[in-house]
């Protein structure tokens, strides 16, 4: 078993646990079962994969392909990069990590969204823009790492060739716009559920979990933006080294 494997099965023990004593602690399935579906698929998504069948063949990664798979059709394509991306991967458990720790910190005994820990400023900013900016710095640099990956590995004989190669060449602008995608259906889905609980609870905010307001979704906007920024320019001085 692989380290990163052990990082992502004591996340989602940790995961579980939180799941569990918000569900004890509020008695909503808002407050548990949405966070604890999604995180899971992210963090045992490589297990999904190899009992699935899934593999890289030849081993190959990020920094090794350089186009070395020739003859390649288009499933392999993409189970290739599956396969590379997150079975493969030694990285795939900080990729996901942030969005698992997200979570997690807002077990009852050390919630970071209510109460004083939820008043602290940073540059502006608070607590909980660390587990968004760090999610969207993660999941852009996987984002732009899976385009690297098959564009390296397409051939001009593939069906996908023409979008795979496209879309690596306008990564950036690609992964900014999913990015302004995934944040507003994320704040949506937050402002849903903190009206849903506030109705379930007289409108009693502190018998709540989720906590919304549009200085808090300002201010993880501009969160997601700067992982996103950073994330880009990473990639970038990545690229330059190879």
């Amino acid at each position: 078993m692989k380290v990163s494997d052990l990082v992502r099965y004591g996340l989602w023990l940790a995961l579980t646990e939180t799941a569990m004593e918000n569900r004890r602690e509020y008695r909503m399935a808002t407050t548990w079962l949405p966070h604890f579906v999604i995180d899971s698929i992210a963090l045992l998504l490589p297990d999904v994969v190899r009992l699935l069948g899934g593999k890289n063949r030849r081993g190959l990664t990020l920094a090794t392909v350089n186009g070395a798979v020739a003859n390649t059709s288009d499933a392999q394509v993409i189970t290739d990069t599956i396969s590379a991306m997150t079975l493969d991967n030694p990285a795939y458990a900080a990729y996901v990590a942030p969005v698992a720790l997200g979570y997690i910190v807002s077990h009852p005994k050390f919630n970071i969204y209510k109460g004083d820990m939820a008043d602290i400023r940073i540059a502006g900013l608070g607590l909980d823009a660390i587990p968004h900016g760090a999610t969207a710095f993660t999941m852009v640099s996987l984002t732009l790492d899976t385009l690297d990956y098959a564009a390296n590995i397409v051939k001009p004989h593939n069906r996908l060739y023409s979008l795979i190669k496209w879309a690596a060449e306008h990564k950036t602008l690609l992964t900014g716009g999913v990015l302004v995608g995934a944040t507003f259906i994320w704040e949506l889905g937050e402002y849903r559920i903190h009206v849903y609980e506030l109705k379930k609870n007289n409108n009693d905010i502190t018998k709540i979990n989720m906590m919304w307001d549009i200085d808090d979704t300002i201010r993880d906007c501009i969160a997601n933006t700067l992982g996103w920024a950073i994330a880009t320019v990473v990639s970038g001085l990545r690229g330059k080294r190879r």
